[in-house]
């Protein structure tokens, strides 16, 4: 489960970006989403695997004070080796 939301008071323009270090290309959840003050986007249901030095990065655009909050679910697992 992914929750992105504005709290900002003014509308922003959101990015969410997988930063996977295996790819040079770093692929967008979301793109450059309007988002009104109070509104959200929630993804449920998809599984994304996260690898030693992957990131997940939230980015707002720049109209006034920003302030966006995203919070997300994670599940670790360990693969022993061998």
């Amino acid at each position: 489960m992914l929750l992105i939301t504005n709290v900002t008071g003014t509308t922003q323009a959101i990015d969410c970006i997988w930063n996977d270090v295996s790819k040079a290309h770093a692929p967008h959840i979301l793109g450059a989403k309007s988002l009104g003050n109070g509104d959200f986007v929630l993804f449920t249901g998809a599984t994304l695997v996260l690898e030693a030095g992957d990131s997940i990065q939230v980015k707002a655009g720049t109209n006034g004070i920003v302030h966006v909050d995203a919070m997300c679910t994670v599940t670790e697992t360990f693969i022993p080796v061998g």
